[in-house]
C-alpha cells in the first residue's frame, strides 16, 4: 500500500487481469512490463469508523480507481505529485514483482471472450432534437430560446433530456439579447458522451467452430438462384455473416416495401460452403427468425458434414435465476463506453455499465413468441440511489443519465429488438416473484416491475393503440431457487424450510430437485404485444431515447 502526500491510500490488484486481457485482446506473454499496465488496477484503499486504513484483505477494503496503471495518468482529480510518487512506488522491486504475477493470466491458447454488439441502441432518437427542427422559427433570442425549450416540457419532452444534451448549459451561457440561429442550436446538441451500447458476451471455445465476420455485401442474382430461395423480384438478399475460412454464409432478406410479407429483418437464411441454402429443421423451411438461430444452423452443418466442432456460446453467469423454462438465454449488458466518469459495478466486470437485462425466449398459452424479461437491474443508480451521486472521483458514485428511466430505457431497447427479430411482443413476471427469488422485501425493485415498467408502455402505446395486457406461461412454482456455492450448487426456498447441501455438481443435476418437488404452473405475467403500426414506427423512425412521446 502507498500513502500519498494527499493523505489517499492506494494499492495496486492483479485480480482482474485475465478479464483486461481478454477484453484488450492483449499483451504477450512474452511481452515487456510496462506492457502489463494495461492488466493492473490501481484501487483505493478504504477506511474504517475510526479514520484507519483498511488491510485490503476482503473487497469491502477497497474500491477501484476507475484506472489501470496504463492510465492513471488521464486522472484529473489526482495532483502531479500524486502520480509521480506512485510511478517511483511502482517501480520498486516489490511492486514489480505485484506485477508481473499478471503474467501468469496470459496463455497462448486461453478462452477468448469476446462482445457482440446489438444495435438497438442505434434505433434510440432524440425528442429535443426532432423537436427543434420542427420549429418554424430560424432565429430567435437565447431568453426565447429557453423559453421555448421549457414549453416543450409540458408536451413530453423530459428535462432530464435536456439538462444532458447540454442545451441548458448552453443556454444558460448566453446572454438574454444574445441572437442565435436554429442551426447554433443543433450543434448545441451533443450526446456523444451517451453512447449507449447492447452487448452480449460470447466464449469462443479452443475447439474451432465457424467464425463469422460481420459484412454487408449484396448477393447477386445468380448465388440467389443457387441458393434456390425463390424470392420475386422486390426482394434483395443481404450478406451480413461470412466464415472466410470454410465459405459459411449468413445474410437476411430486404424488401423494398414495408408491405411485403418478408419485410421487417425477420427472415435470415444461411448458405453451405457450396452456396446452398441451409435447412431450418425446426421450422421446415429455408428461413430462421434472427442472425443467431441461422449462425447456429450453420454451426450445426458444419458439425454435421465436415466435422467441425462449435466453439462459440454466450456467457452466463445468471441464469440458474430464472424462471423455469424458456430457451435462448441471455444477459444484455447496456453500457456507456464514451462516458468520462467511470463506474463498476457487482455484477460484470466491465466499466460503466448503466444497466442489464437477463431474458428468455418463451411462448404464452395462445402460442405468441415473447421475449421475456428474467430480471432487470443498474448497479449504478441502485448504488447512486443508496449512497448518492458526487462530480469528483472520490466518495460518492459518479453522476449518470437515466437516474428514473433507466426500467423504461430497458423494456425500450428489448422492445427494439424483439420488433427486429420476429418476436410477437415482450413479457416479464410481477414483482413478487423477484421478491420469492431473493427471499426478502424489494419494495423498490418490485415498483419497477409492477408500476413503472408498465406506466411506461402504456405511455408508449397510446399512439398505437396497444397497452400492457395479461397472459399466460408455462413453468413451475417458483418457490424453490438454485445457488451457486463454490462450483457447486444447492437448491433452497431462503426462507431454512427447504435447503439442500452444496453437493450438486451441474446445474441439471440441482435442477431435478425443482422438477420433484416444484408442480407445473400456468403463470400470469404482463405482456406488451407489438402491433402492425409499432412495428413500422420502430423500423422506420425507431422510439425516443428518454421519455415516451412519438413526434
Amino acid at each position: 500500500m502507498l500513502l500519498l502526500a494527499s493523505g489517499r491510500a492506494v494499492d495496486i490488484s492483479t485480480a482482474r487481469s485475465k478479464f483486461n486481457a481478454l477484453r484488450h485482446k492483449g499483451p504477450a506473454p512474452d511481452a515487456g512490463h510496462r506492457a502489463l499496465y494495461v492488466l493492473v488496477d490501481v484501487v483505493y484503499r478504504l477506511r474504517d469508523a475510526d479514520g484507519n486504513i483498511k488491510r485490503g484483505w476482503t473487497e469491502y477494503d477497497y474500491t477501484f480507481s476507475g484506472y489501470t496503471l496504463a492510465d492513471i495518468h488521464l486522472a484529473d482529480d489526482w495532483s502531479d505529485e500524486d502520480k509521480s510518487e506512485l510511478q517511483s512506488w511502482i517501480a520498486q522491486p516489490a511492486q514489480k514483482m505485484r506485477i508481473e504475477t499478471a503474467r501468469r493470466r496470459l496463455v497462448d491458447h486461453q478462452t477468448q471472450l469476446s462482445s457482440k454488439n446489438n444495435s438497438s441502441p442505434q434505433f434510440l432518437y432524440s425528442l429535443l432534437r426532432q423537436r427543434i427542427q420542427a420549429l418554424a422559427m430560424s432565429r430567435a433570442s437565447a431568453s426565447q430560446w429557453r423559453a421555448t425549450v421549457n414549453n416543450m416540457k409540458q408536451t413530453g419532452l423530459r428535462e432530464e433530456e435536456i439538462c444532458w444534451s447540454g442545451l441548458s448549459a448552453f443556454l444558460l451561457s448566453q446572454t438574454d439579447d444574445c441572437i442565435l440561429s436554429k442551426d447554433q442550436i443543433l450543434d448545441a446538441i451533443n450526446f456523444s458522451d451517451l453512447g449507449l451500447s447492447l452487448s452480449c458476451e460470447q466464449i469462443w471455445g479452443t475447439n474451432g467452430g465457424l467464425g463469422f465476420k460481420e459484412v454487408a455485401h449484396h448477393m447477386p442474382h445468380q448465388a440467389v438462384y443457387q441458393a434456390a430461395l425463390k424470392l420475386d423480384k422486390s426482394c434483395h438478399c443481404i450478406l451480413r455473416y461470412v466464415d472466410e475460412r470454410f465459405n459459411y454464409r449468413v445474410g437476411v432478406i430486404k424488401t423494398l416495401t414495408y408491405a411485403h410479407k418478408m419485410a421487417m429483418n425477420k427472415f435470415w437464411f444461411a448458405l453451405d460452403p457450396y452456396g446452398r441454402a441451409i435447412v431450418n429443421n425446426d421450422a421446415q423451411a429455408l428461413y430462421f427468425d434472427n442472425s443467431d438461430a441461422a449462425k447456429s444452423a450453420a454451426d450445426a452443418h458444419a458439425k454435421a458434414y465436415i466435422d467441425l466442432r462449435s466453439g462459440i456460446k454466450f456467457n452466463t453467469h445468471y441464469d440458474h435465476l430464472s424462471l423455469f423454462g424458456g430457451e435462448h438465454y441471455r444477459e444484455w449488458i447496456v453500457s456507456l463506453p464514451d462516458y468520462p466518469r467511470i463506474f463498476f459495478g457487482a455484477h460484470y466486470f466491465d466499466h460503466n455499465v448503466l444497466l442489464h437485462i437477463r431474458t428468455t425466449t418463451r411462448h404464452d398459452k395462445q402460442g405468441n413468441k415473447l421475449l421475456f424479461i428474467e430480471e432487470t437491474q443498474s448497479d449504478w443508480h441502485q448504488n447512486g440511489h443508496v449512497h448518492g451521486y458526487d462530480n469528483s472521483y472520490w466518495g460518492k458514485i459518479a453522476n449518470a443519465p437515466f437516474k428514473k428511466e433507466w426500467p423504461a430505457l430497458a423494456v425500450k431497447l428489448m422492445l427494439i429488438r424483439a420488433s427486429q427479430n420476429g418476436f410477437d411482443g415482450i413479457a416479464w413476471a410481477d414483482g413478487d416473484i423477484q421478491e420469492t427469488r431473493y427471499s426478502q422485501n424489494l419494495t423498490a425493485i418490485k415498483r419497477h416491475y409492477d408500476v413503472e415498467i408498465p406506466q411506461s408502455l402504456n405511455r408508449l402505446g397510446r399512439s398505437f393503440n396497444s397497452c400492457v395486457e395479461r397472459t399466460g406461461i408455462e413453468t413451475r412454482e417458483p418457490w424453490l431457487n438454485l445457488v451457486k456455492s463454490k462450483n457447486k450448487w444447492r437448491v433452497s426456498d431462503g426462507k431454512g424450510k427447504f435447503e439442500t447441501r452444496n453437493k450438486y455438481h451441474s446445474r441439471d443435476e440441482a435442477m431435478s430437485v425443482i422438477h420433484r418437488h416444484c408442480k407445473n404452473i400456468t403463470l400470469s405475467v404482463s405482456v406488451f404485444f407489438i402491433n402492425a403500426s409499432l412495428r413500422q414506427q420502430i423500423a422506420e423512425n425507431g422510439l425516443p431515447l428518454f421519455g415516451e412521446t412519438i413526434i
